[in-house]
């Protein structure tokens, strides 16, 4: 369980990791910018990023729950982490559904509205 005064930490330190994922994919390092993005899955979640993949979209959420213990702070930083994945190489499906399953998920469980989760899924489902 993630202690509340770490929260806001993680958030930075996810902010961090995905400007430095930006600057990698546009200057056309997507392997960079994936073990960025796994070294953060990795440190932060408990989870290497790899792993979290593999599990079928579907079976996503109940897995990281029961097997890793994930709380709704976890999805949170998860949904950036899964959404940026996704940007690195948007032709790959299973990434896809896996990051829609987490954001439909949130829209549905996350007390706060979020303007930039919907725009997301609406771009996942087209």
């Amino acid at each position: 369980m993630i202690r509340k005064d770490y929260i806001p930490r993680y958030f930075d330190e996810l902010a961090k990791v995905l400007a430095a994922v930006l600057h990698l994919k546009n200057d056309l390092k997507p392997a960079e910018a994936k073990n960025q993005l796994n070294d953060f899955s990795t440190d932060y979640l408990g989870v290497d990023l790899t792993a979290i993949l593999t599990i079928p979209s579907l079976l996503l959420i109940p897995t990281l729950v029961e097997k890793h213990h994930f709380t709704i702070i976890h999805f949170k930083l998860l949904e950036d982490v899964l959404y940026h994945n996704y940007l690195l190489n948007p032709t790959n499906k299973q990434h896809k559904n896996s990051t829609l399953e987490l954001l439909n998920y949130l829209a549905n469980t996350d007390n706060n509205y979020s303007i930039e989760r919907k725009n997301r899924i609406e771009e996942l489902t087209k």
